[in-house]
């Protein structure tokens, strides 16, 4: 059965200070709090940048699939960068250990190359895989209303990934928790909101080409 894998690569020194920091706790060296806060902030913009930013710089010339997108590019970053803050302090051993194991988790080798993402569900993969490729071939029938549909259950799979896993790995109280649950429902809505309104604001030009910004970042193995 075929793997797909959704992953991009990060900025090459973002990427070193992962690698940096595995390989000193392969060792039994932690890192200072400040540097897991970094990686924080720097991996959610990351995922921003592929997702929307990227996105926005094919739409150049679309004012309306590109505006969907800032607001939810400004949306995810104020709404993470906030959270990372008010939930990492000084952050422990333990909660070190588990971090490591995320950010392990969230490499994906892709042809040699390290990329920052996580296995999608086989059928999610599939529908992708089908879908993208009508659009590249120029079957535009009911392409829009596919792709939107998958890529709602994308934003679960990735919130799965990205948001859940990460915030699994902190030592949070009560209050915390319920400021973990509030951006995680913040983040859904808003994702949500913008897929219902992009692929439909497209000519097929503009889909073609976003759909290809997303197939070279989604890949099978």
């Amino acid at each position: 059965m075929s793997q797909y894998v959704f992953g991009f690569p990060l900025d090459a020194s973002l990427q070193k200070t992962i690698d940096d920091l595995l390989t000193n706790h392969a060792k039994g060296q932690y890192a200072e709090s400040a540097t897991a806060i970094k990686l924080a902030i720097g991996t959610t913009d990351g995922v921003v940048k592929a997702l929307a930013l990227d996105v926005i710089d094919i739409l150049k010339a679309s004012g309306e699939g590109g505006g969907v997108l800032a607001v939810l590019a400004n949306l995810l970053k104020s709404t993470m960068h906030v959270l990372i803050k008010q939930i990492m302090g000084k952050v422990s051993d333990a909660e070190q250990d588990k971090l490591a194991g995320y950010l392990s988790r969230r490499r994906q080798v892709v042809d040699g190359a390290s990329k920052f993402g996580f296995v999608m569900p086989q059928p999610l993969g599939k529908r992708f895989e089908e879908i993208l490729a009508r659009i590249a071939a120029g079957n535009m029938t009911g392409a829009r209303e596919d792709l939107t549909a998958a890529m709602s259950d994308f934003v679960d799979a990735a919130t799965a990934a990205f948001y859940d896993d990460f915030t699994n790995s902190l030592e949070v109280g009560f209050v915390k928790k319920k400021m973990v649950s509030i951006g995680r429902s913040t983040i859904i809505k808003g994702s949500n909101s913008a897929t219902s309104k992009l692929f439909v604001s497209m000519n097929d030009a503009e889909l073609q080409a976003v759909a290809a910004h997303y197939g070279s970042m989604f890949t099978q193995g």
